[in-house]
């Protein structure tokens, strides 16, 4: 069986949009609605990303947008976009390797002080593998790399002002700490592994989990940190068998929903790891030490991080919007208990603000990325404006993922006819 990819390539639509003939998302949306029901029947999803934990998926640099995910077959693929001739590269597949079907070998990219594009990916609680670009600001050609850590899920990647590259990935399993390795010289040598969060800690709980988001500061200085609380306890709690620490509310959901709280965490320049009133947290951090210091939204017994998105502003204060609510999204039925509910975080006054609606005092450049249809490309000023998302897609022949380039001002990244595809 012969998968397809579907992207979205060619020309910005300038100005007002041209007829919706043109519009590739257009094209593509009418598509598959049309299509749905037959492809949904007997076939699985593909998504050439994986959520909020492996990033970035695109950076900008020298007027180009450099975009990453992975194809049907789980390999890295990398295009790029020049911003000003509004054309596409060909599409490049990085490496022979990948997980297949597994969404979990996703690409984070990088750019190095030398322009060389870095793609890490491949990694379900086992090696990281690294593909560097052969030339800069090229995608044509790639060399393999050895691996940065031998154990790991869920890279995420951001190059700092200094050139200091840093990767953030979970060093294993779900209770497994997540963890972060600096390169100094554009990728060749890794230091040694520091834990970051690792929730089982104390009090002692070996099924005590984290899911995080790690995301670059706008002085390009610091990286800021949201997370929450995953419970693997939850899922094995049955009448015969009570939750070993608090009566649980919601039982016999699938695993993955399991996620309470909202908690945030910067690494300053001088390397130090604070809470957002600036007091310094002892690594690695357990969740004792995160309800004490870190929580900036106490769920109660319902859930958190359904569509979730982050953002600084100028003076590189942090902003967080998530849902909440009780919803077993992990299953086929999607089950929905409690609705889930937009919530939008931020620090003043010395304590986190929440508010069930966006407040109108957010600043316009964090305003952008929270309203964005996709996740912020990285690359500092360069970047403001981009984000890129995908559709979950049926995985069946003819079909593949859609993967779509959004600018804030200029819209989406399309070419005349419709969709691109690419084998």
């Amino acid at each position: 069986m012969r998968i397809i990819l579907t992207l979205l390539l060619g020309c910005l639509i300038s100005g007002v949009a041209e007829s919706a003939e043109n519009d590739a998302k257009a094209t593509f949306d009418r598509a598959f609605a049309v299509n749905l029901p037959e492809l949904v029947k007997g076939g699985r999803f593909y998504t050439p990303f994986y959520d909020y934990v492996i990033g970035p998926h695109a950076v900008v640099a020298r007027g180009t947008v450099f975009c990453a995910f992975q194809n049907s077959a789980g390999r890295p693929i990398v295009t790029a976009y020049d911003i000003d001739e509004k054309s596409w590269s060909k599409p490049v597949q990085a490496s022979e390797f990948g997980l297949g079907r597994d969404a979990h070998g996703n690409p984070s990219i990088c750019v190095d002080g030398e322009g060389h594009l870095h793609v890490f990916y491949g990694c379900h609680g086992r090696a990281m593998r690294h593909t560097r670009s052969a030339r800069p600001y090229d995608v044509t050609a790639w060399i393999e790399q050895d691996p940065p850590t031998d154990r790991a899920t869920y890279p995420q990647t951001m190059r700092m002002a200094d050139g200091t590259i840093c990767l953030f990935y979970r060093a294993g399993g779900h209770m497994e700490p997540w963890s972060s390795r600096t390169s100094t010289d554009n990728g060749k040598t890794w230091s040694e592994a520091q834990r970051v969060i690792e929730m089982r800690l104390d009090p002692p709980d070996r099924l005590a989990a984290a899911y995080c988001q790690f995301f670059p500061g706008a002085d390009g200085k610091t990286i800021h940190c949201f997370w929450n609380h995953k419970d693997d306890n939850a899922a094995r709690v049955t009448d015969a068998k009570p939750h070993p620490w608090r009566p649980l509310k919601y039982k016999g959901l699938h695993e993955a929903v399991y996620r309470y709280n909202v908690y945030y965490v910067r690494r300053d320049a001088d390397g130090a790891w604070r809470n957002a009133a600036g007091e310094e947290v002892e690594l690695p951090i357990s969740r004792a030490r995160a309800d004490a210091q870190c929580l900036a939204y106490d769920s109660g017994d319902e859930f958190t991080f359904n569509g979730s998105r982050q953002a600084v502003d100028s003076a590189n204060r942090p902003y967080f919007t998530f849902g909440t609510g009780v919803v077993n999204w992990a299953t086929p039925e999607k089950r929905v208990i409690v609705p889930v509910r937009q919530k939008y975080l931020h620090f003043a006054s010395g304590r986190w603000q929440q508010n069930d609606r966006r407040p109108a005092d957010w600043p316009a450049e964090v305003v952008r990325v929270v309203k964005a249809p996709g996740t912020a490309a990285h690359g500092g000023a360069d970047a403001a404006g981009w984000s890129i998302f995908s559709r979950r897609t049926p995985l069946v022949p003819g079909t593949g993922g859609t993967v779509f380039l959004h600018h804030d001002q200029t819209g989406f990244a399309t070419r005349d006819g419709g969709p691109a595809r690419i084998p």
